[in-house]
């Protein structure tokens, strides 16, 4: 038997103190950590519990109307719901599971919701988008779950709608998210991450008076994000309502006269410059930019070689070819190079510097005058004009009809063009003009570029009766909600013609040939009215083995195919520009395409008539000559 010990005071006294020791360094370090969190990171807590319980929220304006100039509604907003994550709400301990609930809903990857949730974005208190104009379905899924999907919310937000689809696409433009490098910046600087914005055509150009003013709310919020009442509103202010100059019935008879083509067709008042219909094709659905579309559907859009994202009418540039010839018709008079009586003849080509500049009738025209050259397009006939006038002297009545410079209708994007001269040569070449470019010129090739704008702007300087050279104006006016006109556009003019009348008659009358004449617009034709145009057809490349641009040709290396007119031809009233890509020939591709809109301006608050293809003339025949002879336009 182990003879037991007695426990004394003396025994319990080191172990009281060391227990003692223990709790106090335990009660001590609790201590510094209250202190830590009640005094030293007090705000931050406080900031963190107050952003929980009192959520702000962006309210993006409606965006601004765009009618047509008879109130017809071309853009509008309508009600849509977004996805938005607060990432501060998310749970840590869940957020797999919620990533791949939220992804499996909206048909998104788990990591692209991490993304939202966790990379680089607004602060983490904010709401984040995660998808755009989700489905009655899938807010209905995102509802249904959301007391165990914290952080995750529907959003109402207003969203763009186009209703007549890809109808007038490329010159409305489309919505496009706000890169991150572009918040704060000058042109961003009261938007927020998940805002559209124009990022292209009207959309773009009238960005700040379509947009309104946003506005902002206060609410408070339980743990679960449930809005418990509302502390404060700034109500956002709806933008500004567009009226165009577009008529929507032009504009529809313009897109379905190109149809699956590639060109593009504009259609102007002679008398304001006003733009009536501007059409360019192929094109895209703006109701699906607006809705945002993946970074594939945008490469297949961006890499098209169709490009539908350009705007042809005012990004295209196209030597003119032989619609060029009313210039030089209308130079030759007022420099006094010719009378509408001067005659050259024509024997199918002009031999010049010891080449041979072919005319498209291989066996020539005969003795023609100006009337004649016109209506025939003798191309002999204009390049002997364009030796009399000179490269200076086109250069400059083609600036006085408003080709090579900008037209200032306010579109973004729009190109110049180019008018070539000798100065301009030497000082891009390093080379002086040489006489033989001249005839090129003269037939609308060589250096010439102009966009289908500046024709459709040319023809109405010809027709113009004030002999005026309209500007051309895109917007009638500026309205509030109310309807109450905020500001006016009135027309403006840019320039005026110092050419004698009896000179302008003889140059439109040449062309009222073309079309109601034996010429090579006889497809123009339209019941109720006369119609004086002009064909062109502009050369791609240059002769391969004798041949080259026409229809058995690749698509890619087939001529252009241009049209420019103007009716009635009494009462000018309307101007067309039509240019098909590697169309082929004028006369027989581009005309029809602006008979069809001309019939549907004659019949403007008329029934509609039961739409018929318009017959096709002949094609009419076109020599083939080098890069540097150039061939006729027609």
């Amino acid at each position: 038997m182990i003879p037991s010990t007695p426990i004394t005071r003396s025994h319990l006294k080191p172990r009281f103190v060391a227990l003692m020791a223990v709790l106090g360094v335990a009660f001590l370090i609790l201590a510094l950590r209250l202190v830590q969190l009640q005094i030293m990171r007090g705000i931050y807590y406080r900031n963190l519990s107050e952003n929980n319980r009192i959520r702000a929220i962006f309210l993006t304006p409606p965006r601004g109307y765009i009618l047509d100039r008879n109130g017809e509604v071309l853009a509008n907003t309508v009600a849509s719901f977004d996805a938005t994550v607060i990432p501060q709400e998310v749970p840590e301990d869940n957020r797999f599971e919620t990533y791949l609930t939220v992804g499996s809903i909206l048909g998104m990857k788990p990591e692209e919701i991490k993304e939202k949730v966790e990379g680089k974005g607004p602060a983490r208190f904010r709401p984040r988008l995660l998808k755009r104009h989700i489905s009655r379905e899938e807010m209905a899924k995102l509802e249904a779950r959301r007391i165990e999907l914290r952080g995750i919310a529907v959003a109402p937000t207003p969203i763009r709608n186009y209703p007549l689809g890809d109808f007038f696409a490329a010159t409305m433009g489309y919505m496009g998210a706000i890169g991150p490098g572009e918040l704060g910046t000058p042109d961003f600087t009261d938007y927020d991450p998940a805002d559209f914005v124009g990022r292209a055509g009207i959309e773009k150009s009238w960005e700040k008076e379509i947009r309104g003013i946003p506005g902002g709310l206060q609410v408070e919020v339980d743990v679960r994000g449930r809005r418990l009442r509302e502390l404060a509103k700034k109500p956002a202010k709806p933008g500004a309502n567009l009226v165009l100059t577009i008529d929507k019935t032009l504009q529809e008879a313009a897109e379905k006269a190109l149809g699956d083509e590639v060109g593009s067709l504009v259609a102007v008042d002679v008398r304001t410059g006003d733009i009536l219909a501007m059409a360019s094709r192929p094109t895209y659905n703006p109701n699906e930019m607006a809705a945002g579309i993946s970074t594939e559907e945008w490469k297949a859009l961006a890499e098209n070689p169709f490009h539908p994202l350009q705007n042809r009418a005012v990004q295209g540039l196209y030597a003119p070819g032989s619609t060029f010839k009313v210039i030089m018709a209308a130079a030759g008079l007022a420099e006094g190079a010719i009378t509408t009586q001067s005659t050259f003849y024509c024997g199918g080509k002009l031999n010049f510097g010891g080449r041979d500049f072919g005319c498209w009738k291989h066996e020539g025209h005969g003795t023609v005058n100006l009337a004649t050259a016109i209506e025939q397009s003798c191309d002999v006939y204009f390049y002997q004009l364009g030796l009399l006038l000179g490269v200076d002297a086109i250069h400059d009545y083609s600036r006085l009809f408003g080709l090579g410079e900008e037209s200032g209708i306010g579109l973004a994007g729009e190109r110049e063009g180019l008018v070539p001269s000798s100065a301009w040569k030497k000082k891009v070449k390093g080379k002086p003009w040489y006489a033989g470019e001249t005839l090129s010129l003269a037939i609308g090739q060589g250096y010439l570029q102009v966009t289908p704008l500046q024709l459709a702007i040319m023809t109405a300087t010809i027709a113009n009766p004030s002999k005026v050279r309209p500007k051309p104006r895109f917007v009638l006016r500026i309205e509030d909600g109310d309807g109450k006109v905020v500001k006016s556009f009135e027309p403006e003019t840019a320039g005026k013609l110092d050419i004698n009348d009896t000179w302008l008659y003889a140059v439109r009358d040449g062309m009222r040939r073309v079309v109601e004449g034996s010429g090579t617009g006889r497809a123009a034709r339209v019941e109720g009215f006369q119609v004086a145009g002009k064909t062109g057809t502009a050369q791609v490349v240059g002769m391969k083995n004798g041949v080259g641009g026409g229809a058995s040709e690749e698509w890619i290396y087939r001529d252009h195919a241009l049209f420019v007119c103007f009716a009635p031809y009494d009462d000018p009233k309307i101007a067309i520009a039509v240019v098909m890509d590697h169309g082929g020939h004028g006369g027989s591709v581009a005309a029809p395409k602006a008979a069809r809109v001309l019939e549907a301006f004659r019949d403007l608050g008329k029934p509609k008539p039961e739409e018929d293809d318009p017959d096709k003339p002949e094609d009419e025949g076109e020599a083939k000559i080098d890069e540097q002879a150039v061939k006729p336009q027609d």
